[in-house]
């Protein structure tokens, strides 16, 4: 999720749960509607500026405008070793295994 995601996420998150329509943000932030309407869509980016109206007129921090939630999480890829090498040819295993062989048995020979 980029900063920009998590900003509006937050942003449509934290006003519906203070009941606010896009319009009554708009009027506490002195700004348009439709203008609202754009950030949360992601079509515009507003200014430092205008990120701080916003967190007062929502009476938040603007940090936390940014911040992910406690259950929110990056979504990356996990892929767990064991399915890896098993996904893995048997030809790459074995030269690993013998790459491997070959360099403990240098370490324990010297």
């Amino acid at each position: 999720m980029t900063l920009q995601q998590i900003f509006i996420s937050n942003l449509k998150r934290i006003r519906k749960e203070q009941r606010l329509s896009q319009m009554a943000l708009s009027m506490r932030c002195d700004i348009s509607t439709n203008y609202v309407g754009q950030i949360e869509m992601g079509r515009r980016i507003p200014s430092f500026d205008k990120i701080e109206e916003i967190a007062s007129a929502l009476e938040i921090s603007p940090h936390e405008l940014f911040t992910l939630e406690s259950g929110e999480k990056q979504k990356e890829p996990k892929i767990k070793t064991k399915d890896y090498l098993e996904k893995m040819p048997s030809h790459i295993k074995k030269e690993i295994i013998s790459l491997l062989t070959d360099n403990i048995k240098k370490v324990f020979h010297k």
